[in-house]
């Protein structure tokens, strides 16, 4: 892992309005990703986990506060800039999925690479590549509704390495799988990070993610609560 930092924020604050109450969703959080880095966002529903997820990824504006990617101010940047950084540095998988039904797990994994520039030949070449290292070579042309839910996140996940991003957010990625699926698909996530040095950053409730997290941060009402390092939440995993 590298000193180098990927991501930072500071001092990142979310406010709503909701009715005529205003809603703090973030209060001030200042937090630093190295490159290379898996770290795990925890939090119960409602503390910011999610939101802050999005700050992070450049899919939502801050009230305040500022969020640096690669040493840049994000939100400084020009509409379109921000635009590149999302198709080109950062890969997204959600809980749902959002696979696009109509097409083909390899479809739906070269849309990105064809977006970016590369040619239908190309594409295929680098999409089959992908899928193959997810585990799903015999599912290249089968359609979402023909696969299993941790199929469809294993086409998600090939689909945010599309193009070879330096950060994965990933959203609950195992929210939606049994305990065994769920716990293979935390295998691959580690496994990517540590073939490629891609920094993965997940969302998640889910206690199978903490073991395999160089750190974990904890975040409470909207503000960073603690971060605890792999090794501390494995002794106390031993310890109950």
């Amino acid at each position: 892992m590298s000193t180098e930092t990927i991501i930072r924020t500071e001092n990142v604050t979310k406010r709503y309005r909701v009715g005529g109450e205003e809603v703090w969703a973030l209060k001030g959080i200042s937090l630093s990703i190295q490159r290379g880095e898996f770290i795990s966002i925890m939090g119960p529903s409602g503390s910011g986990k999610s939101t802050f997820f999005n700050q992070i990824g450049a899919l939502d504006v801050p009230t305040e506060g500022k969020v640096y990617f690669e040493g840049e101010s994000i939100f400084d940047l020009s509409e379109g800039q921000q635009a590149w950084v999302r198709c080109n540095k950062i890969g997204y998988v959600f809980q749902t999925y959002n696979l696009v039904d109509v097409l083909s797990a390899l479809q739906n994994v070269t849309l990105p690479m064809i977006f970016q520039g590369a040619t239908e030949a190309e594409a295929v070449v680098r999409g089959t590549r992908i899928l193959t290292r997810v585990g799903l070579k015999e599912r290249l042309h089968h359609k979402p509704f023909e696969l299993s839910g941790g199929q469809q996140q294993r086409v998600a996940i090939a689909r945010a390495l599309a193009n070879t991003p330096a950060v994965i957010l990933a959203d609950e990625p195992t929210g939606n799988l049994d305990a065994k699926t769920g716990t293979e698909i935390v295998t691959l996530l580690r496994e990517l990070n540590a073939e490629a040095g891609t920094t993965i950053i997940c969302a998640t409730h889910d206690s199978k993610m903490l073991t395999s997290s160089d750190r974990v941060c904890y975040i409470r009402d909207g503000k960073l609560h603690k971060i605890s390092t792999s090794a501390e939440v494995n002794l106390s995993a031993l310890q109950h």
